[in-house]
């Protein structure tokens, strides 16, 4: 392989990696953030009625929840402490958001490198617009694919072996083993394994739209490329 065709494909692959990282982590922020999802799911699992509310009516339940979300996603974003949690929960929350800010910080870094290659890319290939624009379209087409395939992959398996993925994740990922509250805990009333159930489904379904709309735009694009480059022999 000659030194084009190297500098080539580690472009493509450098692109493709940093669009599926902008696909996937873009998707889990937009519903990590989503209280509008939080509230659904409330309603879902009958979150209000297992509230301990002093006795107090129902609308003091909803309130609750609903002040409690609003503190956890400040608490994510950096702007306030945490409430309403032990201090357990609240450990394991502040490895949460050690997580959440890491992948915010990938999803940025991937970002700005996909406008550093995009650029680079513009301006190394200036007088070669056909070979430019042919690098930009197996980026979207390699990035889509990879991420589609993984995508039902991962589906698939969370639907048969949801619980084993969930403690796995945990295991791998909290290492420190704080995840684990008894099932009338606060923070397990409010997300229930069917939550992050869920949450899983609805980012899987944002991510897998998204490649595919990406997957659907490169084989266009790449088609026509084919007939230029046909006519153009």
């Amino acid at each position: 392989m000659n030194k084009s065709k190297i500098h080539n494909n580690t472009i493509i692959t450098l692109f493709s990696i940093t669009l599926a990282i902008i696909i996937l982590f873009g998707s889990m922020n937009i519903i990590i953030f989503d209280k509008d999802f939080y509230y659904r799911e409330y309603t879902k699992n009958d979150v209000y009625s297992k509230i301990s509310t002093n006795n107090q009516n129902n609308n003091t339940a909803v309130d609750i929840a609903h002040n409690a979300t609003i503190n956890i996603m400040d608490y994510f974003h950096g702007d306030a402490e945490l409430k309403y949690f032990t201090n357990d929960e609240k450990k394991h929350m502040a490895d949460v958001k050690v997580l959440i800010n890491l992948m915010t910080t990938i999803y940025y870094a991937a970002v700005f490198l996909s406008i550093i290659l995009f650029v680079y890319c513009y301006v190394a290939f200036k007088k070669d617009k056909f070979m430019f624009v042919k690098i930009i379209t197996r980026a979207i087409l390699y990035s889509s694919i990879f991420l589609i395939i993984s995508l039902l992959i991962i589906f698939l398996l969370s639907v048969f072996y949801f619980e084993l993925l969930f403690v796995l994740f945990h295991l791998i990922l909290f290492p420190q083993g704080n995840w684990t509250f008894d099932s009338t805990s606060f923070l397990i009333t409010l997300f229930p394994q069917q939550f992050f159930f869920d949450i899983t489904l609805r980012i899987f379904v944002y991510a897998l739209f998204q490649a595919a709309l990406f997957f659907g735009i490169g084989w266009w694009i790449n088609k026509h490329l084919k007939i230029h480059e046909k006519h153009h022999i």
